[in-house]
């Protein structure tokens, strides 16, 4: 994944997070959202795909997890 285009999942995460964040703040967003979408090619599954996902549900503070708080991609050798 080259620089730029790490830099611009990234930024559209940040813009995700605070849409939802607002949009639920706001009561305009409902708590639960699931988008999931293909991509039609895997480099680790013979004849695979790549299954991603977004999901929100409602959970107690105290099953936070603060080490995922921020979007983490990492660059993969192509």
């Amino acid at each position: 994944m080259s620089k730029d285009r790490l830099d611009r999942i990234e930024r559209l995460l940040d813009e995700l997070r605070h849409e939802v964040t607002m949009g639920m703040m706001e009561r305009e967003v409902d708590e639960t959202l699931n988008f999931t979408f293909y991509v039609p090619i895997s480099n680790d599954v013979p004849d695979g795909v790549v299954a991603c996902e977004f999901r929100s549900r409602p959970i107690h503070r105290s099953m936070m997890d603060f080490r995922r708080m921020e979007p983490r991609l990492k660059l993969v050798k192509s």
